[in-house]
Parts: structure tokens; sequence; C-alpha cells
């Protein structure tokens, strides 16, 4: 089962708009967090991978959060 990165980012406050999003449409996700724990928001990212056959519904749906 192959995973696709749908978005990649710093802003805590995208990430939970992505995964609310993702979360109300059903699509299961994976999150990876590369952030710095003593500098939250500045260093490193957030990524959220999705399954590959919902890659297109969810890169539709969080269009309007980017």
């Amino acid at each position: 089962m192959d995973r696709k990165l749908i978005f990649s980012g710093n802003s805590q406050v995208l990430v939970s708009g992505v995964k609310n999003k993702l979360d109300e449409a059903g699509i299961a996700y994976f999150e990876i967090n590369k952030s710095d724990s003593s500098y939250p928001g500045i260093l490193g990212e957030i990524e959220i991978f999705v399954h590959e056959a919902d890659e297109v519904k969810a890169k539709t749906l969080i269009k309007d959060l980017l």
C-alpha cells in the first residue's frame, strides 16, 4: 500500500485544517512530524500522507486551505 504526500508545512493551523478536512471526509492519513520541539513552527515541517487511492480526493478537499 503506497502512501502519497499531500501536504508539507510548518504551520500548526494549516496542519489542523488539513487533518480536519480529511477526518470529515473519512480519509485515513499518516502524519510525520519533523519539527523541532524547541522551535515548533519555525524549524522542520509536518508531512501528511494518504493512501494512493485517496490522493486525488484528498488534494481536492484541501486545495482551498492552501
